[in-house]
């Protein structure tokens, strides 16, 4: 999950002068995330093996209210997966897309 919230905020920081660094739990990267989530104006893709956030859900959904094209890639287990937010935003109309069982797990090293 940390490399997740630290590759969405360096994919939606606005300034190449500025460059932050968050950890997680309770380093601020949700509330680094969802500031950049609630900035954006045109595309929001996001890939994640793993996504139980619901601030950052919210703020998805919120984007996508606003005419924002949000797009998310998640593992597979994220279907059976407890808390995980993939329901959610697929219910809000965010195209929600997941590994299938013939794909490697997003979660998979080489």
């Amino acid at each position: 999950m940390k490399s997740f919230l630290l590759a969405l905020l360096l994919a939606f920081s606005t300034s190449a002068a500025e460059i932050k660094a968050y950890f997680s739990p309770n380093g601020g990267c949700t509330a680094a995330i969802t500031k950049e989530l609630a900035k954006t104006k045109t595309t929001i893709l996001v890939q994640a093996s793993s996504f139980t956030s619901a601030p950052i859900a919210k703020a998805l959904v919120e984007a996508h209210q606003r005419g924002v094209n949000v797009q998310v890639v998640l593992d597979k287990s994220q279907r059976t997966e407890n808390y995980s937010s993939a329901d959610f935003l697929h219910s809000s109309g965010i195209a929600t897309f997941s590994s299938t069982p013939s794909t490697p797990s997003l979660t998979t090293k080489s």
